[in-house]
């Protein structure tokens, strides 16, 4: 399985980080855990068949079928093993296993699919620390059973003979998982069991007979034992049960147990010898004695409490039945319901059995004094002559979902009245869901799929799924795979945790057109949201930009040093920008912890550029040239059919003053920039499509509103902020003129610029778009107009030597980083120091403007620390020095 998935913090997208898909690093980095790349696969590998047990209790210690295989479906993917959710882990299920009996010559003798069923009485059998001591057991019928057409093995016949309603009942113990990275074997365990035939009554998922229960301090686990009077065989399934002599190793050694009534008072009166129990007995006989008794032995244990005893003179009860022998279990315990559809409502069996046999009129009673909202049940039953009552729950509104997961889960115990609890029903209720009418990939259907991009990265080798391209190219498969029934190997997700009503509007989206909606920016509501987004778009190019900054040596590659600088001014400038805006339409700009963090390596947050990496390297060429300049591509929108080039708007009308209000304006000017955002149209997904896309809702949604009476400008304007100084104009945003010369302003810098260089004169270093600066870089030479009047880069050289740039190590973590280095402690220091400047801009622009200067000065001490940290080797890579990772975790580890 994915043990990222193991985790509740990971399950929030704001808290994911990219170490959260690496192993574990012992002692201290628990990053994804042991296997995070896992692909939830349960697999059947080198299983073979070591006896066999006719009806008669013969062995057949020499038939042909010993050295079979018992194996998986050759023709589909393997199972999935699924937690019911990261809430609870203790009942994980087998879902789409298909199970083949192959003979010594690789001839199929039957297959059949095992009915997903969830392990059971999970306990550890020596260490419970480690988890390759944890052994459960998991019991299922083998449905759809095919055959081989002809057969002339005697046994194999009988079996399915038996096998009259068309079952085949499976157990099997699984332990010894390997959970060690370094090992060759990690993820593989044990899986010793047992196939026979399955009646057409029985429960599926426990042996209703006699359970022998652990005994207070025992080192034994429960195990389920079967008299059949008819017979007079006892089986007792000890494949669960035994404990072990050393971490991993073999059975203890026990000596001979043997099985014994429990007269009234107490003493064990030994009745059969069970034999030895050993590795052998457990890996040969999938640790099930069997044991044939007398007519006046059977006799004694049908109407007697019974146990496993060890050989002492004086009987050890090692396992043993309770006090009035009496057993409750649930057919089925684990439940996923969906509220307000056909999947709101699952039913169970509840078995009581004495002595064995069926008990009529136990009183049962169901969930506890801390019942909550979400799940309904009855909580008090009666079992009928057949030993049995139904249970039937009903999933409703369980509440909001939190920011780990989609729904809430339910424990419900149950028990005899009067008695302790016996088991537990586990319940996921999905929430509430009530689909939108219009579904986009920004507000719908990206929050589900980068939840599992997050927590199964082992896809991302197929197709990632927190990629708009990528999801629309591969939609027939995606398709297919939410389409399939849950007990299907392929069906997606993995988790079985998507509800109905959600993976519908998946699947209207995804049939919605050639390319489905990406963003709706109807409401004041989503327009917040959408702002919120382009804020964490301007806040995630500024690191990358810094690092290639402070990784030039001081004093050298001055134009370049200059050329970086600007651009990150003006980036600080956008997302202040984006921060007046927000406010001014009543939204709360949310800057850092404990909201979403870009992390790096990683893609640009909001509905942009959904195919670009960016990375934190160090200045060179090659970075700006394939990153930089891909962020700031202009764009020339199509306008009334046209590619548009030239100005949009003539700055010369318009005045503003150094605080940023808007002190006059030519109304021809403002009318004109509305009409041109109206027009203009964007290839989808870059980043100029995504401020028009913004525009275009400040001049709907304030038409809208301005009708009905209201205004979407019903923010504080005392939440505005200042920037007297500022590389170009920070617009004090109180109304759609001055919402649009704000995005006019971001869009003009760099950000899709509509303008062609077409100007007489070269634009002043302040007006030269972000990515004709860059571009200068990668050229070597300044943007001139040459002889004919064209632009060209063969001005005054801009010069960069890759000798005065600090060897920093790629994508800088301070999380590889060797604990109690002096690169480790400086970096921490670095990283919060990041975090207070993210703390601090989160407060001015919750009201708190006047705080900007402290936040300068953050800024000038992580320019400062990061300096310090460009000095200490890495550790990581001969001849490196770390570097600045802009990291402030959500989580404590």
């Amino acid at each position: 399985m994915p043990t990222v998935d193991n985790i509740e913090l990971y399950h929030d997208p704001n808290n994911f980080e990219p170490r959260f898909q690496r192993p574990m690093v012992l002692p201290g980095q628990l990053n994804g855990m042991w296997n995070p790349l896992g692909t939830g696969s349960f697999r059947l590998v080198g299983c073979t068949v070591t006896s066999l047990v006719r009806a008669d209790g013969s062995t057949g210690a020499d038939d042909p079928l010993i050295g079979g295989q018992v194996t998986e479906d050759d023709a589909r993917v393997s199972a999935k093993l699924v937690d019911l959710d990261v809430n609870d882990q203790q009942v994980s299920m087998i879902f789409g296993l298909r199970v083949r009996l192959v003979d010594a010559a690789g001839a199929e003798l039957f297959r059949g699919d095992f009915e997903p069923a969830a392990f059971d009485d999970l306990w550890s059998r020596f260490d419970p620390g480690r988890p390759g001591d944890l052994s459960a057991a998991y019991q299922s019928v083998l449905t759809n059973v095919v055959w081989a057409e002809e057969t002339t093995h005697a046994p194999l016949a009988e079996l399915r003979e038996a096998s009259a309603a068309g079952l085949l009942s499976v157990k099997f113990t699984t332990d010894r998982a390997e959970i060690d990275p370094s090992s060759p074997r990690i993820t593989y365990g044990r899986v010793i069991g047992a196939i026979g035939p399955a009646g057409p009554d029985e429960p599926r998922h426990f042996v209703a007979s006699r359970r022998l229960r652990r005994q207070a301090g025992g080192t034994f686990n429960h195990a389920p034992c079967r008299v059949d009077t008819t017979s007079g065989v006892v089986s007792v399934d000890l494949a669960n049960s035994l404990p072990v002599a050393t971490s991993g190793g073999p059975v203890a050694s026990v000596g001979p147990l043997h099985l014994a009534v429990l007269p009234p008072d107490g003493v064990p009166r030994r009745v059969a010898a069970l034999g030895t129990v050993d590795e052998e007995f457990l890996e040969s006989r999938a640790g099930i004695a069997d044991v044939r008794l007398t007519a006046e032995q059977v006799a004694a244990v049908v109407s007697t409490r019974i146990a496993v005893v060890d050989s002492a003179a004086r009987p050890v009860v090692l396992l043993a039945e309770n006090a009035d022998a009496t057993m409750l279990r649930a057919d089925d315990p684990v439940f996923r319901l969906h509220p307000g559809g056909a999947e709101a409502t699952a039913s169970t069996t509840l078995h009581a059995t004495r002595l064995g046999s069926p008990a009529a009129g136990v009183e049962i009673t169901l969930g506890g004094a801390d019942e909550t909202p979400g799940l309904d049940h009855p909580h008090l039953l009666t079992t009928d002559v057949r030993g049995r009552a139904e249970v039937t729950l009903v999933g409703g509104d369980p509440g909001p979902p939190g920011p780990f997961g989609d729904g809430r889960t339910f424990s419900v115990p149950y028990g005899p009245v009067g008695s302790p609890v016996e088991g537990r029903l586990h319940v996921l209720v999905t929430e509430l869901y009530q689909a939108p009418e219009h579904p986009t990939w920004v507000a719908d259907v990206q929050p589900i799929f980068q939840r599992y991009a997050n927590l199964y990265p082992a896809m991302r080798k197929v197709l990632d799924l927190s990629n708009h391209h990528d999801v629309v190219r591969y939609r027939d498969a995606i398709k297919y795979a939410l389409s399939l029934p849950v007990a299907h190997p392929n069906h997606m997700p993995v988790t079985r945790a998507l509800s109905p009503a959600k993976r519908d509007m998946v699947l209207r989206w995804l049939d919605s057109g050639p390319v489905p909606a990406v963003l709706r920016i109807d409401t004041p509501e989503a327009l917040r949201s959408a702002l919120q987004q382009a804020l964490l778009v301007e806040q995630a190019v500024i690191p990358p930009y810094l690092c290639a900054l402070f990784s030039l040596k001081p004093n050298r590659n001055v134009e370049v040093a200059e050329i970086i600088r600007g651009v990150v001014r003006q980036e600080m400038l956008h997302m202040a920008l984006v921060g007046n805006l927000l406010n001014a339409v009543g939204g709360r700009p949310r800057i850092g912890r404990p909201g979403f963090v870009p992390v790096y390596p990683g893609r640009l947050p909001g509905p942009v550029l959904p195919d670009l990496e960016v990375r934190l390297r160090r200045c060179s060429v090659e970075h700006i040239r394939d990153v930089f300049l891909a962020i700031e591509q202009p764009e020339h929108p199509i306008v009334d059919g046209r590619r548009f080039t030239g100005a949009v708007l003539d700055r010369s009308r318009i005045e503003v003053a150094d605080t940023g209000e808007l002190l006059a304006a030519s109304e021809a000017e403002l009318d004109g920039l509305a009409a041109w955002f109206d027009k203009a149209e964007y290839p989808t997904m870059t980043i100029g499509w995504f401020y028009n896309q913004l525009a275009r809702a400040v001049i709907g949604l304030d038409r809208e509103l301005a009708q009905q009476g209201g205004t979407l400008f019903a923010g504080d304007p005392a939440r505005q902020v200042s920037w007297p100084g500022a590389p170009g104009t920070l617009f004090r945003v109180t109304d759609r003129h001055t919402a649009l010369l704000a995005i006019h302003e971001i869009i003009e810098q760099g950000e899709g610029s509509p303008h062609e260089l077409d100007a007489d004169t070269r634009p002043a270093s302040g007006e030269l778009g972000h990515y004709y600066r860059f571009k200068e870089i990668v050229e070597g030479r300044r943007l001139v107009r040459d002889h004919e009047g064209r632009w060209v880069y063969e001005g005054a050289p801009v010069r960069f030597d890759p000798d005065d740039v600090h060897p920093m190590v790629d994508d800088p973590d301070a999380s590889l980083l060797q604990d109690g280095s002096r690169a480790k402690a400086q970096a921490d220091v670095v990283n919060a120091t990041y975090t207070k400047m993210l703390t601090g801009l989160d407060r001015i622009f919750d009201g708190n403007p006047q705080e900007l200067a402290d936040v300068q000065g953050l800024m000038y001490s992580l320019e400062v620390e990061a300096g310090k940290l460009l000095e200490l080797p890495s550790g990581l890579e001969p001849g490196t020095v770390a570097g600045p990772a802009f990291q402030s975790s959500a989580v404590p580890w």
